[in-house]
């Protein structure tokens, strides 16, 4: 039990604040299923600018890493949004073809300016403390991004609630011609809200190879971008519950690190977290209201 909420909460780490992204995104109307290609770009972003700046910086090179990945977070958000709302290109064929970019780019670039199977290890983020004697020489590493993912649903509750551009994030995504009339610059807000959507999307990613793995991979992200997607839906667009769901998913994604378990039953423990991420959904759609105008394309009339 305790190896599970170990693992449980690393991997909840990448899921929570990459949902906390997504949702701000959502909450202005723009539906992102590149969140996936968002997440590994900003992972090898990150690994990258660690593994070559730290001959210069040394330890605090993973912190370099992780700004850059962020930024990558950012800047593909931003084309994205660019595409969907000023151009009204279809934000699922947007999402779809930033997934395939992303998935063709880090290979590429890994493979050229690496090697085939990713980036070198490199340092990685020091951990605030560790907390050791939890079961058979366990210890557990507190990492700084643990304690965001735990203070960050309470940041987003207050900047969608009790802040002047949250709401305006808000309005644009429940009644964007209304917002218009009000004076809301519809298009601004929906970009301005997905760049910053972006940066947590960066840093979820960047956490998985600035932290978790110390290094790049191909196909790192393994899905997780869409297992984040999952708990904003299944938490029906509220901080909080999207939190819980996140808590939920990575539980399930820490299995596969806990159980050890060979032929059928291994396969079985790898499609865990999917299967359980369906039935979730399953039983919340009867609930769900998402925002009004969520991946509805606005023109200004």
């Amino acid at each position: 039990m305790v190896l599970l909420v170990v693992f449980g909460l690393q991997q909840a780490i990448t899921i929570s604040i990459a949902a906390d992204g997504e949702l701000i995104t959502e909450k202005s109307g723009v539906l992102n299923i590149g969140i996936e290609g968002v997440m590994l770009l900003s992972a090898f972003s990150a690994a990258a600018v660690n593994f070559e700046v730290e001959r210069f910086v040394g330890p605090s090179s993973p912190y370099i890493g992780l700004m850059g990945g962020m930024l990558t977070g950012v800047a593909a958000n931003f084309i994205f949004s660019t595409l969907s709302a000023k151009i009204h290109v279809d934000q699922v064929i947007a999402g779809i073809g930033i997934n395939i970019f992303a998935v063709g780019m880090t290979y590429v670039m890994s493979q050229k300016y690496f090697e085939i199977d990713g980036t070198p290890v490199s340092n990685s983020l020091p951990a605030l403390f560790n907390v050791g004697g939890l079961s058979s020489s366990l210890t557990l590493k507190i990492s700084p991004l643990m304690l965001v993912m735990f203070v960050l649903p309470f940041l987003v509750y207050l900047f969608l609630g009790k802040t002047k551009f949250g709401l305006h994030i808000r309005a644009v995504g429940e009644n964007p011609k209304a917002a218009e009339a009000a004076g809301i610059k519809v298009v601004r807000t929906r970009i301005l809200a997905t760049s910053l959507g972006g940066a947590l999307l960066g840093m979820a990613g960047s956490y998985l190879t600035i932290d978790f793995f110390n290094q790049f991979t191909p196909d790192i992200t393994a899905g997780i971008g869409f297992i984040a997607l999952a708990a904003v839906i299944a938490g029906g667009w509220n901080p909080a519950y999207t939190f819980g769901m996140s808590l939920l998913f990575g539980t399930s994604v820490g299995l596969i690190y806990v159980v050890s378990a060979t032929g059928p039953l291994f396969y079985l423990i790898t499609m865990f977290p999917y299967l359980i991420t369906v039935v979730v959904l399953g039983i919340a759609s009867k609930r769900l209201r998402p925002p009004s105008a969520l991946a509805l394309p606005y023109r200004k009339e």
